[in-house]
């Protein structure tokens, strides 16, 4: 018997907003830029582009041209797709990013041990 598949689609496991947050924040943290806008598109095609168009002033087909794999959305457009999206974009120093998270803190305990170890 031949094992039946469907096709993927995100859109399904978008419903919630918890499950819209987690999503971005997880393409937040890859850290690629192309992946990031798709994921946006992603959250807009969830949200529905017509509504996620009159909440960001940008058209329809801005949606869908910029916020793809490989699109290029000026900060101006992410700026306010991520506002509709309950996100603020800051910049954090990248040392305070490495330094607050659990594998920061960690590396730098050993990094604490090691010098500690080397001046006995």
């Amino acid at each position: 018997m031949p094992l039946k598949t469907t096709k993927f689609n995100v859109q399904d496991y978008l419903k919630t907003p918890d499950q819209q947050v987690a999503y971005l924040e997880a393409a937040l943290e890859s850290d690629d830029p192309s992946f990031i806008a798709a994921a946006i598109g992603d959250l807009a095609k969830a949200r529905g582009v017509s509504r996620f168009s009159r909440e960001t002033g940008l058209s329809r087909e801005a949606i869908y041209k910029t916020f793809r794999v490989g699109g290029n959305p000026t900060l101006d457009t992410l700026s306010k797709a991520t506002g509709v999206l309950g996100y603020k974009i800051t910049l954090v120093a990248k040392d305070r990013i490495v330094a607050s998270s659990p594998m920061g803190r960690l590396g730098s305990k050993r990094a604490t041990a090691a010098k500690a170890k080397k001046r006995a």
